[in-house]
């Protein structure tokens, strides 16, 4: 059993040498965001990332798990420059989005957030009208013709799932919408952008199940038209949403595979742990 396994192990490498054989389920993918040897440190003395190497498939849901404080929201903050705001924080190793290293030197950060959208756990809407809620990026991108912004906001609002609920209360505040709704504003606000990628950190936590079923259908439909890497402590919600998934521990990566495999057969027996809630 161990030659063979071997053998397989070989033939993997073989039949596309430049994919690890830790990654040899994304055989025929297409790479987005890539790590190398990423090391991450809130302080010199906290050290919260070692040596993950990590890709990421275009246009797939790729799901990150492990107990609290495993990495899992560090890492997806470093795809789009998020950490740079924490006093301190410094990384080393190579982040790269569609083969270029996002930490050099020249990197314009607001057209890396345009390019790659995030959603956070709480939502987070702006104190003004659903409208302007989704308008507010293309504006300050330039966009100042109405009935473009106009055509903006319903195209947004129609992919999250929200437009049939709201399209009647756009003037009214955002603040006023339901937290699942709010949540889907959030990402209707995102994909106003029109990001390649859309990072999302636990984003239906805080919601009861028929928001989050909601936030799930809306995430299903948009990995048609995007890359999607989302963080979730919910064994099942990775399960359902995600075609791959990277199990993370003690800021390490500790196993990446197709979800069926990681949640069926995992091949470290941490992972197995993890998934069947021997620990955390």
């Amino acid at each position: 059993m161990e030659m063979l396994q071997k053998d397989m192990e070989k033939m993997a490498e073989t039949a596309h040498p430049e994919i690890p054989v830790e990654f040899s389920a994304l055989a025929g993918e297409r790479i987005v965001i890539e790590t190398t040897e990423l090391d991450f440190y809130y302080s010199a003395e906290s050290h919260a990332l070692k040596k993950v190497n990590i890709r990421i498939p275009y246009r797939k849901v790729t799901a990150f798990i492990g107990p609290s404080g495993c990495g899992k929201s560090t890492l997806l903050r470093c795809f789009n420059r998020m950490n740079d705001l924490i006093p301190g924080s410094f990384l080393e190793g190579k982040v790269l989005i569609e083969g270029e290293d996002i930490y050099k030197n020249g990197i314009r950060l607001e057209e890396l957030r345009k390019k790659v959208g995030m959603v956070f756990q709480k939502s987070n809407p702006f104190p003004m009208s659903v409208w302007e809620n989704v308008a507010f990026g293309p504006r300050v991108n330039g966009i100042t013709n109405k009935s473009e912004l106009e055509e903006m906001v319903e195209s947004s609002l129609k992919q999250a799932d929200l437009w049939k609920e709201v399209k009647d209360r756009l003037q009214a505040s955002a603040l006023d919408l339901s937290g699942g709704q709010q949540q889907r504003l959030c990402i209707a606000r995102t994909l106003a952008n029109k990001p390649d990628i859309i990072l999302m950190d636990e984003p239906a936590s805080a919601l009861d199940p028929i928001s989050t079923g909601k936030i799930e259908e809306t995430i299903n439909e948009l990995k048609e038209e995007y890359t999607i890497v989302i963080v979730t402590h919910n064994m099942q919600q990775a399960g359902r949403i995600s075609d791959y998934t990277a199990f993370m521990m003690l800021g390490e990566m500790v196993e990446f595979d197709t979800t069926k495999k990681i949640f069926t057969n995992p091949r470290e027996k941490m992972t197995e742990d993890y998934i069947t809630g021997r620990f955390g």
